[in-house]
């Protein structure tokens, strides 16, 4: 039983790792408002701050486009170049 505890808390502690590593903006400063980033394990997703103080919101790209950071908007995957994703001032 205790095997079982330690498993599910070390789960549980992966989870919580796994989720503010994927670049998403806590939007707690006004700077970010409005701001888009990227998300650090699906380039077909983004987020988007839209309110302060609220966590960013995940947006998908339309189907068949991922999301480049440096222009901001979606593209054709056959146009897409990753680039080490960089954090937002601050993290969810």
């Amino acid at each position: 039983m205790k095997a079982v505890f330690v498993l599910c808390a070390a789960l549980a502690a992966f989870v919580v790792v796994v989720n503010a590593d994927a670049g998403r903006s806590a939007c707690k400063d006004e700077s970010e408002i409005g701001q888009t980033y990227p998300h650090h394990f699906d380039p077909a997703k983004y987020w988007l701050c839209e309110t302060l103080g609220t966590a960013a919101t995940e947006i998908d790209c339309p189907n068949g486009l991922a999301y480049m950071h440096l222009l901001k908007e979606c593209i054709p995957w056959a146009s897409y170049i990753w680039k080490k994703p960089e954090y937002p001032p601050t993290v969810a």
